[in-house]
């Protein structure tokens, strides 16, 4: 814990998806592509954050986009393949064991649950998969929204959604930049998942919570949600 707790005001939760719900895959899409390309990892994450991850495309027109990038029109197969598995995926994911019951747990002492995500464009499901329309609220895709995480705008794109203000808020994930000073930034509360981390990762420089489980999570949290907040008590 790097942080006082007091989230008494928390009326719903978000999560990131990958490495926090999700199990992540052994390479990620990102690395997968970077080496059909021959290209450096960092070189691949900034190319696909700056449009691919802002939009909703195909897998094949995507993959088709990025090779003719680079001139390199003949590897358009390879992307597409590695593209239309990480769509496969996405309509499937493969949840960590400690999620579904945390979930229940939530919903339960009446937290609203949504999931905010920077996918792929290409990977965006037509519809939500069947278990995250089970356990969860809602989920809010960077393709979707036009905004990626730390943005401001991705967190207030989930704001002006559910009709919440930043204090009712909680953003639980596992990127130190993307999520938790994201949504420092942006008003709300942090709780930090650490748990593929062998060693201390570097400090965030935020209050926070670091999680080792999200088993952790909801005795942390207050044994009901929040209670709206009226207008009265907003204005004084």
């Amino acid at each position: 814990m790097t942080g006082p707790v007091n989230w008494s005001a928390v009326r719903a939760v978000c999560f990131d998806l990958g490495d926090t719900l999700v199990r992540p895959e052994e390479v990620a899409t990102t690395g997968q592509v970077a080496e059909v390309l021959g290209i450096g990892l960092q070189e691949a994450r900034a190319l696909l954050g700056q449009g691919a991850k802002r939009r909703l495309v195909t897998p094949q027109d995507l993959a088709h986009e990025l090779a003719a990038g680079f001139g390199r029109s003949r590897l358009a197969g390879q992307l597409a393949a590695v593209l239309m598995s990480a769509r496969c995926r996405a309509e499937d994911p493969p949840l960590y064991p400690d999620v579904p019951d945390m979930l229940a747990a939530l919903r339960a002492r009446g937290f609203a649950l949504y999931a905010m995500t920077n996918m792929l464009g290409s990977s965006v499901p037509e519809r939500d998969p069947d278990v995250f329309r089970e356990l969860l609220d809602g989920v809010f895709y960077s393709a979707r929204t036009g905004a990626i995480k730390p943005e401001r705008e991705a967190f207030a794109a989930v704001e002006d959604t559910v009709g919440l203000r930043p204090q009712e808020l909680l953003h639980v994930g596992n990127s130190l930049n993307a999520d938790i000073r994201g949504a420092a930034a942006a008003g709300w509360h942090t709780a930090w998942v650490t748990r593929n981390h062998a060693a201390g990762p570097q400090e965030p420089a935020v209050p926070t919570v670091r999680l080792r489980s999200l088993n952790i999570l909801p005795p942390l949290l207050p044994a009901r949600a929040a209670a709206k907040t009226t207008t009265s008590e907003v204005t004084g």
